[in-house]
C-alpha cells in the first residue's frame, strides 16, 4: 500500500503530535509526517520533531509555500494555538483537521481551549464530556464533525482528572481516525464527513 502523506501544526509540549508521529512509524500506518509546522520555534512539538529528523517548518514565515510543494493528504493541527487565516483555510480547508477537547459544539468556540474548557465541563454539571475531530473552516471549532469520542465524568473530578482522562483517550484514537481517513479516503458532505470504508 502506498503511504499517504500529513503535516501536522502544533505549538504546544507536542504530547499529542509524538502521538500521531509513532502512529506513522509503525510498518502498518496508512501515512508518514512530512513536517512540522510551528508558531513557537523553541516549543516541545518541534523538540519532538528534529528528534527525529523531521523539518521544522516556521508559521507564517514559510509554511504557504512548503504546503504548495509538499502537497500533504492532509494538514493535521495538534494542540496549534494560532487561529489559521481565512484565506488559507480557503485555499486548503478540504483537507485540515483539528482535534477540540469536548463533544462540539458543547464548550468550543472562542475562550475555550486548554484547562478553560475542562473547568465550563465540570461547572455544567456534565455526565460525560471527550473530544472532537473536524474540518477546520473559516469560524473557531464549528467545521463539520468527523468523529466524536467519550468519557465519563465522575462526580468527584476536577477539571484536571476531565483534562487527563479526555487527552489520554485522544493520544490513543486521534491517529486511528487519521489513518482511517488517509486509508479509506473521506468524503464532506453537507453536514458529515464520511469515511469511505467500503
Amino acid at each position: 500500500m502506498k503511504r499517504g502523506s500529513i503535516v501536522v501544526f502544533a505549538s504546544g509540549s507536542g504530547t499529542t503530535f509524538k502521538s500521531i508521529l509513532d502512529h506513522s512509524l509503525q510498518k502498518e500506518s496508512s501515512f508518514s509526517v512530512k513536517a512540522l509546522v510551528t508558531n513557537k520555534m523553541d516549543c516541545g512539538a518541534t523538540s519532538i520533531a528534529r528528534d527525529n529528523g523531521l523539518e521544522v517548518i516556521n508559521y507564517p514565515a514559510s509554511h504557504e509555500s512548503f504546503l504548495e510543494n509538499s502537497n500533504p493528504d492532509l494538514i493535521v493541527l495538534a494542540g496549534f494555538l494560532k487561529i489559521l487565516r481565512e484565506d488559507f483555510v480557503s485555499k486548503y480547508g478540504k483537507k485540515i483537521i483539528n482535534t477540540h477537547p469536548s463533544l462540539l459544539p458543547s464548550f468550543g468556540g472562542k475562550g475555550y481551549y486548554g484547562m478553560k474548557v475542562h473547568e465550563e465541563v465540570r461547572k455544567s454539571g456534565a455526565g460525560i464530556s471527550g473530544f472532537t475531530v473536524h474540518m477546520v473552516d473559516s469560524s473557531i471549532d464549528s467545521g463539520t464533525i468527523i468523529s466524536q469520542f467519550t468519557v465519563p465524568v465522575l462526580p468527584s473530578d476536577t477539571p484536571e482528572d476531565i483534562a487527563h482522562r479526555v487527552h489520554s483517550l485522544e493520544l490513543e484514537i486521534f491517529p486511528l481516525v487519521i489513518d482511517s481517513m488517509i486509508r479509506y479516503g473521506f468524503r464532506i458532505e453537507e453536514d458529515s464527513v464520511r469515511i469511505d470504508y467500503a
